[in-house]
């Protein structure tokens, strides 16, 4: 028995649907996400809790209902690749961008008075580091869910092409964060700056895919397992930045099982990430016919 735990491939499917389309026969399913697309349906899938709504901007200022998750423990959850996410927008315009929408249902949620507040960062189209946020005051004991461990300072150049950034765009984009003298650190950079943002507010940053290993309890699902499936959308450098597929293959060889890598497609530095996995694949899982072994 193989256990399928994928992250979203971005932009074409959430984490569930890409592991109902890599399993097989038998395996069993665990859906995952370091804080980025598809946060809140894997907290759901593995934890329950209530669905609630609420209004929010994109990043061009479109209004429209947005959803996030009230655990039974009182822990409120916000995803914000629901909010400012790259996924369905018409264009990419990081310099243009806005993340305000983000900060205004923080200021919602925060409403419901919450024990406490995990936000997903990750899949994000801006990189403004929540300069038009709505003044949050005092934050619930929160926990930002970073999909990967940059600093701000080096945000714009590492994630700003992902964004639609152009080489002109980056210095002007790394002046902007800086400019907003927020905290510097590991994982301030993720989300556009937005680590920052909430380390400021006293928020704590957390690897999101350990932290999410350990809320759904990947150990236990991997008990009875000879094998475990992993990816996402893109294999490159930003991998080993601590993206969940990695953090699952260092997770699975502590017991001793070899980890499947199935990607959509590969980029710069994807060789050395590549390391971290036994077999590797590349294509779209809906064409599970057409994927390309590489290793």
């Amino acid at each position: 028995m193989r256990l399928v735990c994928p992250a979203a491939f971005k932009g074409t499917l959430s984490p569930l649907a890409a592991a109902r389309l890599l399993m097989e026969p038998g395996d069993r399913l665990l859906p995952l996400s370091d804080g980025g697309d598809g946060f809140l349906e894997c907290l759901h899938a593995g934890l329950g809790g209530d669905w609630m709504e609420a209004e929010a901007a994109d990043p061009y200022g479109i209004e429209r209902a947005v959803p996030w998750l009230l655990l039974r423990d009182g822990t409120a959850c916000i995803e914000s690749a629901k909010v400012i996410g790259l996924a369905g927008l018409g264009r990419l315009d990081p310099m243009a961008a806005s993340s305000r929408g983000l900060g205004a249902l923080i200021q919602k949620v925060l409403a419901a008075k919450p024990e406490r507040l995990w936000i997903g960062l990750g899949g994000t189209a801006t990189m403004d580091g929540g300069a038009t946020w709505p003044d949050l005051k005092k934050l619930p004991p929160t926990m930002a869910f970073c999909d990967v461990t940059t600093d701000l300072a080096d945000a714009a150049r590492i994630f700003g092409p992902q964004k639609g950034a152009s080489k002109a765009d980056i210095p002007i984009l790394t002046e902007r964060l800086l400019g907003l003298c927020l905290p510097r650190g590991p994982r301030t950079g993720a989300a556009g700056g937005l680590g920052a943002k909430l380390l400021a507010h006293g928020a704590s940053l957390v690897d999101g895919a350990e932290e999410m290993l350990q809320a759904l309890g990947f150990d236990h699902a991997l008990e009875g397992c000879d094998a475990v499936v992993t990816g996402e959308g893109r294999l490159d450098a930003s991998t080993l930045e601590g993206k969940l597929p990695w953090r699952v293959a260092l997770r699975a060889h502590v017991f001793g099982l070899p980890v499947l890598g199935r990607f959509g497609s590969y980029g710069p530095g994807w060789e050395a990430a590549a390391e971290a996995f036994d077999e590797l694949a590349f294509g779209d899982p809906r064409h599970e016919d057409r994927a390309v072994p590489m290793i």
